[in-house]
């Protein structure tokens, strides 16, 4: 009896280790990841495909009164290209335009060759844009014909310059003021996948208080285009106590 006892017992199975059941256990939680990234990716793929190039849900509000000026505010690209465009072909004194990233796409282009319009119509056109944001832009769509005036900022324009940590900022203000009457302030940058992929926020001033935002603009270039390209005009600003720029 006592020897069966024995051979039952070294027959039993082991139970498993400690070390064991904690490999079995991160091996459980790695493959329940790996079949929810799957089925996420899966259903990622299957959604862009039913979706295609159909823009995100979005409305439109209603401009309204504000002190002495009209407010509009955008929150898709492709109605805020549409107005700005609009507003560049109706101007008669000046445009100012200030981007971050201006890519060299249809939409790019479309900005480009209405500003160059309106510069050989005889419109004071003046462009700035950020050289390290569009460093992956073609230097040919970077080329601005004589009328308009161009600048592309760069922090940096010195060797010295690199010991401050000031002169590692971006122009990264997207702005555009219209005679010093509309301006055109906020998020979106100019390309095709901002106009209908890119969901931000844009705001359009009519009124006197745009000319707030044309002294800004005047400032800034002033501050970094060559001497002989200084911005002289003044556009009279307005104190308005419930719009502050």
């Amino acid at each position: 009896m006592k020897y069966g006892w024995l051979a039952w017992r070294r027959r039993r199975p082991r139970r498993p280790s400690l070390k064991r059941l904690a490999l079995w256990s991160i091996g459980g939680l790695l493959s329940v990841q790996a079949v929810t990234v799957a089925a996420l990716q899966a259903a990622s793929i299957i959604r862009s495909k039913r979706r295609g190039e159909t823009a995100f849900p979005h409305t439109r509000p209603e401009s309204v009164e504000v002190g002495h000026c009209r407010v509009q505010l955008y929150s898709f690209g492709q109605d805020l290209y549409d107005d700005m465009l609009r507003g560049i072909e109706g101007a008669r004194e000046s445009i100012y335009l200030e981007t971050f990233i201006w890519k060299g796409d249809d939409t790019g282009k479309r900005f480009k060759e209405s500003l160059v319009r309106k510069a050989n119509a005889g419109v004071a056109v003046f462009v700035v844009y950020d050289h390290f944001g569009n460093l992956v832009v073609p230097a040919s769509f970077k080329m601005f014909p004589k009328p308009v005036h161009a600048l592309a900022y760069r922090g940096i324009t010195q060797p010295w310059q690199v010991l401050d940590p000031h002169h590692y900022a971006l122009e990264h203000r997207k702005l555009m003021v219209v005679d010093g009457r509309t301006a055109f302030i906020g998020g979106y940058n100019i390309g095709v996948d901002y106009a209908t992929k890119w969901r931000d926020t844009h705001l359009r001033i009519d009124g006197p208080d745009a000319a707030d935002l044309a002294q800004h603009f005047a400032d800034f270039w002033n501050d970094h285009a060559p001497p002989d390209e200084r911005i002289s005009h003044h556009y009279r600003r307005h104190f308005d106590p419930v719009i502050h720029v």
